[in-house]
């Protein structure tokens, strides 16, 4: 297997005894996801209601903190239908995956990252869900599915490593884990919600 830049990252975390068997990145770039369909519409008629109302309240003079709340509702509209995609964008270009034989290693950052790993032996549920385009995500544990389709990636969850998003390769990805820890696999729920983004698993 060729030497990729994305190893040498993970190459000083191994332990004497531990192999390597996969590491990548999450899709580059601004992703839009089906939820976007709602989101979008959602963030631009918070935004048409926020300068309405900031209009209004400026011109009847209304008390600073109602003017400040009309700005955070604007603020909140730009930031679901704008912002949150290169947020989102820049927090995959600067996350890394790792399989060993051993545990899964997620680094996150490049001068100083953040280090998360998960024991293979400690992953005893695993859920797949897919894209359009064939890319999707592996989640592990009690991790909600429906955050990753609706949210575009893990939120509100305790674990350590909830999963690995956006895999352009998440088949392949799939079943090098699978033969490594030999738990039952079954697609989520937003698999059979999602038309045409889904493929049955037995």
């Amino acid at each position: 297997m060729a030497f990729t830049v994305t190893d040498s990252i993970f190459s000083n975390l191994l332990k004497p005894d531990e192999k390597m068997l996969w590491s990548g990145q999450p899709k580059r770039g601004i992703l839009f996801r089906d939820a976007d369909m709602l989101l979008i519409p959602m963030s631009i008629i918070l935004i048409g209601f926020a300068v309405i109302l900031d209009f209004a309240l400026l011109h009847y003079k209304a008390s600073i903190f109602l003017q400040l709340f009309g700005i955070l509702m604007a603020g909140a509209g730009l930031y679901m239908g704008l912002i949150r995609y290169f947020l989102d964008a820049a927090k995959r270009a600067r996350t890394f995956y790792c399989i060993t034989d051993k545990r899964v290693i997620v680094s996150v950052g490049r001068k100083k990252p953040v280090i998360s790993t998960i024991p293979l032996k400690n992953i005893d549920r695993m859920e797949i869900t897919f894209e359009k385009d064939g890319s999707g995500f592996l989640i592990f544990g009690n991790t909600n599915p429906l955050y990753p389709w609706l949210l575009g990636g893990f939120y509100f969850t305790g674990e350590s490593v909830p999963g690995l998003e956006l895999l352009p390769d998440v088949k392949f990805v799939y079943n090098i884990l699978n033969r490594q820890i030999k738990v039952p696999v079954t697609p989520s729920l937003t698999s059979v919600m999602a038309k045409g983004g889904s493929e049955d698993l037995n």
